[in-house]
């Protein structure tokens, strides 16, 4: 049997939105596959009023599909789609497809996959990668869902989530006089355990906070129990990553378009950091993103061409994209403590005497107590009990950690000698290959008054030179 008939579990996928009822999206997704049909009820919930019609409904409830297209031999979209909408979604069922081939089936840290359902090695070509999944939709519209008004220049989104990125993000936008909106996204579970702190803190001090609830999380666990080329045994057990999902950000956003459109935001601002483009070589000659793409300036590109074709004068983007992690921490917890107290980056967090802790364990927390040592922070005020230099390089020495290799050597000289070592492009801005100037795409003014705080706690501008970052002179 060939491998795309292998790994398929569903014969097809369908969205079904229901009429939106003025601040709740909800829809059917049916899966139909060899055990037969199942339906899910999936359901997006405003903390305040917002207007979308069916079409955007069912944008919006595609997106959490589009993390399985790959096992599916049809995508159905049962609501009214125009063309911009479906080329949207063909390219991110496309790019999805490869980042799941390459990143989860044959790059896998864990073995999630039963060995049958695994490639040959003549089977890991671009062909297999892309996939073969089908898009139809049902109805086709010719309207535009966006408003051609001139939005709020100063009034922009903050994708919300409690890390480190969302908010320094949020803390530069208000100090720089930007007009914020706080978007929260509650995922049904324990994810939400991970939000909720800082949304608690900021909610009582930004009237203009958000929150859009969703049992989507729900629905991710119902998809998972009913992939057939999944060893259930190792899913249920705890891994720092997810078996098959990696659009995660596709969802926040999309669903944060009815609050664009009401409020008129003129921007939505994601927490991307620097990632480096060194370490993204292809995989037996396919170009992927390393499971990052929703995390990348192409995402944004092409999420702000949908934007813009649909009317909607808004625009995605970062202003954290030139650094890396440690400056993005060292920044949190120096200039804006009290949102440093509401950091949360873990994703297995727990109540602990009244309040949320994480769990201390997972390279992600490892990770933060890495950068937040190395900064001199303190690690009590955000849930960490292991203060000790030593143990946390230990735990850092034995994890397999996904940080940037040149940031994760620099961590644990840091650390263990007291050293900053020599003048390092790990704490620099970075120029990133095509740009004409720092931080290019992100509009003015606020460009320039981000650098000047952003150049605060920097060391300086950094450009790819024959393979190597080299400070300018």
């Amino acid at each position: 049997m060939e491998f795309l008939d292998r790994i398929k579990s569903f014969s097809s996928i369908e969205v079904i939105p229901d009429e939106p009822d003025g601040q709740r999206i909800r829809g059917i997704i049916r899966i139909r596959s060899d055990a037969g049909v199942q339906e899910f009820s999936l359901i997006f919930h405003y903390s305040r009023p917002v207007k979308v019609d069916r079409r955007m409904a069912g944008i919006i409830l595609t997106m959490p599909v589009i993390n399985h297209a790959y096992f599916a031999q049809r995508i159905k979209l049962s609501f009214p789609v125009s063309a911009l909408d479906l080329a949207m979604i063909r390219d991110l069922v496309s790019i999805n497809n490869v980042e799941v081939f390459v990143n989860k089936i044959c790059r896998r840290r864990y073995e999630f996959f039963k060995p049958k359902f695994l490639p040959r090695e003549e089977e890991k070509t671009p062909e297999n990668a892309i996939g073969n999944t089908e898009i139809e939709s049902t109805e086709s519209s010719t309207k535009s869902n966006g408003t051609r008004q001139k939005p709020y220049a100063n009034r922009i989104g903050i994708l919300s989530s409690g890390g480190k990125e969302s908010l320094l993000s949020y803390g530069i936008l208000k100090e720089i006089g930007i007009e914020t909106y706080p978007i929260f996204f509650a995922e049904s579970g324990g994810h939400w355990r991970t939000a909720k702190t800082s949304y608690d803190q900021i909610s009582l001090s930004d009237p203009n906070t958000t929150k859009i609830w969703s049992n989507v999380d729900r629905y991710y666990s119902m998809m998972l129990r009913n992939l057939k080329c999944l060893d259930q045994n190792v899913v249920r057990k705890r891994a720092d990553t997810y078996p098959v999902r990696l659009f995660i950000f596709p969802v926040y956003v999309m669903a944060s378009l009815p609050l664009v459109a009401n409020l008129g935001l003129s921007g939505l601002v994601m927490g991307n950091e620097f990632d480096d483009p060194r370490e993204m070589p292809p995989y037996n000659g396919i170009r992927h993103y390393y499971g990052i793409y929703d995390q990348s300036q192409d995402f944004a590109d092409r999420i702000n061409k949908y934007f813009s074709g649909n009317g909607y004068a808004c625009e995605l983007f970062s202003i954290l994209y030139p650094v890396l992690g440690n400056v993005v921490q060292n920044m949190l917890g120096r200039r804006y403590p009290d949102l440093f107290r509401g950091q949360r980056s873990c994703h297995s967090c727990h109540f602990s005497n009244g309040k949320i802790e994480p769990c201390g364990k997972c390279t992600k927390c490892i990770g933060i107590m890495l950068f937040a040592s190395a900064a001199g922070l303190d690690l009590e005020s955000i849930g960490y009990h292991e203060k000790n230099p030593e143990s946390i390089l230990q735990l850092a020495r034995n994890a397999r950690m996904r940080l940037d290799q040149d940031e994760l050597a620099y961590l644990l000289n840091r650390i263990s000698s007291g050293a900053s070592g020599d003048r390092s492009h790990v704490t620099g801005l970075h120029m990133l290959p095509g740009e004409r100037n720092l931080l290019n795409s992100v509009r003015e003014p606020i460009r320039s008054k981000v650098l000047d705080l952003l150049r605060m706690y920097t060391s300086g501008t950094f450009y790819l030179q024959n393979g190597k970052w080299v400070e300018a002179g």
